[in-house]
């Protein structure tokens, strides 16, 4: 069975591979270059990561622990979350976590966030159509980018009030803001009839599935953010909570909202947002860096790792393209 039978990009679509490739390379390099800049040519980051000195106490430790200790707890919730939108396939707990666990593991080597939703497909039953799930798998998608983006205004507007009075954007402010909803408004009337197609098969949802879906993706959201700031705790105590908290919801929502790229890209973002959010309030971006960093291991490389070691329990009648 041809996996692609599932799940095909259109040769028409912008992330036509080759196409897609050529982004990412650019979007690489960008990113590169700017960490080089602030890492490289201004080394001061590099120094401060040198001199972090963190006193690995009974409380720093506790604090590492209970950050690893929500890393099953993040995984368990989109499994759950996984096992309502795939309810016709009465999925147990083992079989959602590994399609999500999977998921996350292909979305490092396929394009346009292709990944995650193939690692559920082809975790399904056979007996029932897989293909029927997919516009619910994109739905619960959109849930946690929309309680991404509510909690990331709070980290744009930190970012923007802050650079509108370091540049004098104030004019600029509130033409922006008109500009951004009438191009909302206009986007949204011109896929109207695409958004309504869309949402067609999602009538066989109940709207109660609906808000459980939307409650789990709220509460891993606030578990993400709790690991953030505990790691954040150990390695730039002198950080005020609510700085740390919109750096935080700011860092977030450049990762989602960034082009869907590969694992290790997405932490070459993170580490971007961290220091362009630092710099603006001009505050050390050291020791929050150092949280990023080891806040992905934790939630992506790990879980990656272990997908790795499902693909022998795939059906080898599957093939990967």
């Amino acid at each position: 069975m041809q996996f692609n039978r599932y799940i095909a990009l259109p040769k028409s679509s912008l992330f036509n591979h080759k196409l897609f490739f050529v982004f990412r390379m650019v979007l690489f390099v960008a990113i590169a270059y700017y960490l080089w800049q602030s890492l490289v040519a201004n080394q001061k980051i590099l120094l401060g990561l040198s001199a972090l000195n963190v006193t690995w106490q009974a409380f720093e430790w506790s604090l590492l622990l209970l950050t690893l200790i929500l890393l099953p707890i993040n995984w368990l919730l989109e499994g759950l979350k996984w096992q309502v939108i795939a309810a016709d396939h009465h999925l147990n707990l083992k079989q959602s976590l590994k399609g999500v666990v999977l998921g996350l593991t292909l979305d490092n080597v396929m394009p346009a966030g292709t990944g995650s939703i193939s690692g559920r497909v082809i975790t399904l039953p056979e007996q029932k159509s897989r293909l029927k799930v997919i516009p619910g798998i994109l739905v619960g998608q959109v849930m946690q980018s929309v309680v991404t983006f509510l909690f990331g205004l709070y980290g744009f507007w930190m970012v923007w009030t802050k650079a509108a009075t370091l540049f004098h954007w104030q004019p600029i402010y509130s033409f922006s803001l008109i500009g951004l909803v009438l191009i909302a408004g206009l986007s949204l009337l011109f896929w109207r009839s695409k958004i309504v197609n869309f949402l067609q098969p999602l009538k066989q949802y109940p709207l109660k599935s609906w808000a459980i879906v939307f409650s789990f993706s709220l509460t891993r959201y606030l578990v993400f953010l709790v690991q953030f700031m505990l790691l954040s705790s150990i390695f730039a105590p002198e950080m005020d909570i609510p700085l740390i908290f919109g750096c935080a919801t700011w860092v977030f929502a450049a990762r989602t909202f960034m082009p869907k790229i590969s694992n290790i890209e997405r932490l070459g973002i993170r580490a971007l947002a961290v220091v362009f959010f630092m710099e603006i309030f001009s505050q050390p971006a050291s020791g929050v860096l150092m949280a990023v960093v080891i806040l992905w291991f934790i939630n992506l490389a790990i879980p990656s790792i272990i997908g790795l070691t499902m693909f022998k329990d795939i059906k080898a009648g599957i093939q990967l393209k």
